[in-house]
């Protein structure tokens, strides 16, 4: 397991594909190799809402998987041209199921670190509430 610290960058895309309200964030995370998919692991903050909240993103060639356990739980899966359902629980708010739309998912790793890039629309009960963009940028602690 290797010590990492990750960038995070993720808003709303405006129709001219620039951030609305971007939120950034750096934490310090871990990540792992198993069978062939990248694992990350961070701790959410009070700057995302989410304290108390563990996030790990499983990245493989074409899919990634964001998943949250603790004051809040959700599974998202991000696959370019596939729509994948799943229930987003925030526990003071209460949950919700919703759709998940990659536009495009792009990820590259290597020994010093990695990005992700995803561009998904959401869906909240059928219907669009928005598009959205992550962008992480991962570098490993030496």
């Amino acid at each position: 397991m290797q010590d990492v610290v990750l960038s995070i960058r993720s808003g709303q895309i405006s129709p001219d594909w620039d951030y609305d309200d971007a939120v950034e964030v750096i934490t310090p995370g871990k990540l792992y190799r198993k069978d062939g998919d990248v694992y990350i692991t961070y701790q959410e903050s009070g700057l995302t809402g989410m304290r108390g909240t563990e996030t790990t993103l499983k990245v493989g060639p074409k899919r990634v998987t964001l998943t949250r356990t603790g004051e809040v739980t959700s599974e998202m899966v991000f696959e370019q041209g596939f729509k994948h359902l799943s229930y987003y629980d925030t526990g003071s708010v209460g949950g919700m199921a919703i759709g998940v739309n990659a536009r495009k998912v792009n990820t590259m790793f290597n020994e010093q670190g990695g990005q992700i890039s995803v561009e998904y629309a959401v869906e909240v009960e059928n219907e669009l509430k928005g598009h959205n963009n992550i962008k992480i940028e991962v570098k490993n602690v030496h």
